[in-house]
Formats: structure tokens, C-alpha cells, sequence
């Protein structure tokens, strides 16, 4: 039974990061944090859990992502996938296409107006396009992460990484340098790279797109690439890295009633 003091938790578990929210009876944000996964200091995690208990009378779990079933706490355990559009349709209740991009996968998700999963394709070629392209492409060029997007907005270059490969894609970006290419060229190329793998995943562009995710949080100039190339507006909603994680939390609410 669901009362005015019970709260709700979701937990997302990536390949990168585990984001954790909790919401109250009315869907909204109370707690928010983020951790390391593969961190071998469990007590970073322990002590995120112990500030919510201290704080919050939750009454229901919900884990989601890869590491989902090796959350002990949850009392149910859903994909990605469904987290995903549950998420996004707590904001947006109508028909749309959901691109989640995460540390290791895209996901490109069709959502119907009731938030059900009709549809959805993966990347199938490694880790082509995903954080991790990003971050071993940007090391080898020696690019900031956190000025990748502001980089890639000062520059016009439309000059794409051809492999999908992240061992031939690093090889490729050393010849870019060895080429003298500024920085701002580099850091657009990234971009327009993983652009490109997107767009060759099937999906339906006639509705509303959104953009989920690490990446979408932490490489915001992506929309604007993704918007040239789609000719078509792209929503990143506020926190998208959040997104799974307020799925799986109002999942846990709904499991309750």
C-alpha cells in the first residue's frame, strides 16, 4: 500500500557507472547519486545505501542493467530496455523513439504512448560508437572529454572515422594527427563517427527522438550533430544519464500497489 511517506527505488547498473534515484509516491525526485561499478571500494556504494536508508522508508527496489541480478536489495529486476521507455514516457506519454547510449551498447528503442516497448535494434559491432569508443579514440588523440564538446562546436570539418573498429579507429585518428589536424577537427570527427553508426541502426524518425544516456550527458554537442544529420530535432531530457534508473524506480512503485 502506497502512502503519503513511501519511497521508491531504482538502481542502474551500467558497464560504467550506477545510477541511483529515489522518488516519492508522486514520481518525483528526492535522491540522486552516481557511482563507479567496477570500483574495488564497495564501501562508496555501502555508504550511498546506508544515506538512503537513513533518509527514506523505501519500500520497493527495482535494478536494472547489466548488473542487475547481482543487486541483492532489488525485489524486481527489469532490462534496460524497458527502464528506458518507462523512464522517458513519465515525461513524454506519447509515441517515440528512445536512443540510449551507454558505455558499451546503443540501444534504439520504438515506445508507444503507454510506454510499452514495441520495438528495439542494438549496435552488434563491438563497441563502435559507445562511452568506451569515445574514451579510448579521445586518449589516443589526446583530446580532454570534458572539452569535446565545446571543441567540436567551434569546428566545420565534416571528415568521418571510416572503421568501426576501435583498434583500426585509433590507428586512423594517429594519422589525423600526424596530418597536424586542430584539435576542434578531431573532436567533431569523433562525433560525426558515432553519428554515423546511429544512423545505420533501423528506426522510426517520423516520431518524436529522444537521446539517453552517459554519453548524451557528457557530450551534449552529440544532439547537434545528430540534428544536422536527422534534419530533425533531437530531446535530451534533463539528467538523461538518470533516465533507467527513474524507470526502474517508478517500476518499483507501480509493483507495489
Amino acid at each position: 500500500m502506497i502512502t503519503n511517506n513511501s519511497y521508491f527505488l531504482g538502481v542502474d547498473i551500467g558497464s560504467s557507472f550506477t545510477k541511483l534515484i529515489v522518488i516519492d509516491n508522486n514520481e518525483k525526485v528526492v535522491f540522486s547519486e552516481v557511482a563507479k561499478t567496477l570500483n574495488r571500494d564497495k564501501t562508496i556504494l555501502k555508504n550511498i545505501l546506508n544515506d538512503i536508508d537513513e533518509k527514506f522508508n523505501v519500500e520497493n527496489v527495482c535494478a536494472t542493467g547489466y548488473g542487475r541480478k547481482h543487486f541483492d536489495r532489488a525485489n524486481i529486476t527489469k532490462t534496460e530496455i524497458y527502464c528506458s521507455s518507462i523512464g522517458v514516457n513519465a515525461l513524454f506519454p506519447k509515441e517515440k523513439t528512445i536512443i540510449d547510449i551507454g558505455g558499451e551498447d546503443i540501444k534504439v528503442i520504438k515506445s508507444s504512448k503507454d510506454g510499452k516497448v514495441e520495438d528495439f535494434y542494438m549496435n552488434t559491432k563491438c563497441a563502435a560508437g559507445t562511452g568506451t569508443f569515445i574514451i579510448e579514440i579521445a586518449e589516443r588523440a589526446e583530446l580532454n572529454l570534458y572539452k569535446m564538446s565545446e571543441l567540436a562546436s567551434q569546428s566545420e570539418m565534416n571528415k568521418e572515422l571510416n572503421s568501426f573498429c576501435t583498434v583500426f579507429a585509433k590507428t586512423e585518428i594517429m594519422k589525423w594527427i600526424f596530418d597536424k589536424m586542430p584539435e576542434k577537427d578531431l573532436a567533431r570527427g569523433i562525433y560525426i563517427s558515432i553519428v554515423n553508426r546511429i544512423a545505420k541502426l533501423r528506426m522510426d524518425k517520423s516520431v518524436p527522438i529522444f537521446l539517453i544516456g552517459g554519453v548524451a550527458e557528457f557530450h551534449p554537442f552529440l544532439r547537434n550533430i545528430m540534428e544536422e544529420m536527422f534534419q530533425k530535432e533531437i530531446i535530451v531530457p534533463e539528467d538523461p544519464q538518470m533516465i533507467n534508473a527513474f524507470g526502474a524506480a517508478i517500476e518499483a512503485k507501480n509493483k507495489n500497489k
